[in-house]
């Protein structure tokens, strides 16, 4: 089948066709030469490009790179991360790098030299072992035990880590069923379930949209049910409420690839990460009843296209969070003074 492309040589749609030739790149002083395949104008040859050959032609440019270079593939350094059931944050901490560094590897950026031969050192058992008695005071009790029972060899069954997340008092509040949880006790999967659900439903997430979403499905829940969605305590911050702890409760969740963090750059050059549904989603999914999958929906029609600045400045509007003093829990019994309010 024949197709067509605006050619910006021609000024006008023509038919393309492909070619596969050589092109060289330089990457870090080294040339790379790699064959591609072209989409060019059948009129005049001019090369038609589009987001998803541009990134084709970059991948294939790093793995060349890493064939000359002799570097880990992305592909190596997720096997060796998982070998020890390490996240890519318990990863980043025993080798003194960000999880943002670690994240961009596995999605395919270049590592240097260093840092390969870091990760790769961790091939071998003893070196963990070594990272784990210096360095594993970083990671959380259970992260440790883990990858401690990784390295003994003990097998771990699926799904057994969402038991041992819901043990103990590891967040504020955990176990308080008041005005301040929306008289639920927290519930790790739920609050994980609707993490899940926003990402699901939305595509992508930004962390301060999060952590808003959660209050206005938390809140709205309890204003028309009388009782919240997760048990989540949520204060008061500068960008608005946010669940207390929520820099653990979303950890975990990366931890155990239950919820997926990418590096993205925004349109003003700035970079931030965004939240995704990740491959160990299933076990922890919960069914909402009917009309917590109406608050929800709703939630999700009126807020969801917001940047992360128009949410964070429409949570600024509301009473519970305007009259609550800096890092305040915030009362369920401010919902009643919540702006969203479910149609019918």
């Amino acid at each position: 089948m024949k197709r067509e492309e605006f050619c910006p040589n021609c000024e006008e749609y023509r038919e393309t066709k492909v070619v596969q030739r050589e092109e060289t790149y330089t990457v870090r002083d080294r040339q790379i030469t790699v064959s591609v395949k072209a989409e060019t104008c059948s009129s005049c040859g001019e090369s038609i490009g589009s987001d998803e050959a541009d990134q084709e032609v970059l991948d294939a440019v790093h793995a060349e790179f890493r064939r000359q270079a002799d570097l880990l593939t992305p592909e190596r350094i997720k096997q060796i991360r998982k070998r020890y059931r390490l996240s890519q944050r318990s990863l980043a901490a025993l080798l003194g790098m960000s999880e943002a560094t670690i994240n961009r590897y596995e999605q395919g950026g270049l590592q240097d030299q260093a840092h390969d031969t870091a990760i790769r050192a961790c091939d071998r058992p003893e070196i963990v072992r070594d990272l784990l008695e210096r360095r594993g005071h970083l990671l959380t009790d259970w992260q440790r035990k883990r990858a401690e029972q990784a390295l003994a060899g003990v097998t771990e069954p699926d799904g057994s880590w969402l038991d041992l997340i819901g043990q103990g008092n590891w967040i504020q509040l955990a176990n308080e069923v008041s005005d301040r949880t929306g008289f639920r006790r927290f519930d790790h999967k739920r609050f994980a379930s609707v993490v899940l659900w926003f990402c699901g439903r939305l595509g992508r997430v930004y962390k301060t949209q999060i952590n808003k979403l959660l209050f206005y499905g938390d809140f709205l829940n309890f204003k028309t049910a009388t009782v919240s969605l997760t048990g989540t305590a949520y204060r008061k911050a500068p960008l608005g409420p946010v669940p207390t702890d929520y820099g653990k409760l979303l950890g975990w969740m990366q931890d155990e690839a239950v919820l997926v963090c990418r590096e993205v750059e925004f349109s003003n050059g700035n970079m931030g990460f965004s939240y995704h549904v990740g491959p160990n989603a299933g076990p922890v999914t919960v069914e909402f009843a009917p009309h917590e999958q109406k608050v929800l929906e709703y939630v999700a029609e009126v807020l969801g296209g917001l940047t992360a600045k128009g949410i964070s400045e429409r949570s600024h509007q509301e009473p519970a969070w305007r009259d609550a003093k800096d890092g305040q829990v915030i009362s369920y019994r401010e919902a009643e003074t919540l702006s969203l309010s479910l149609p019918g």
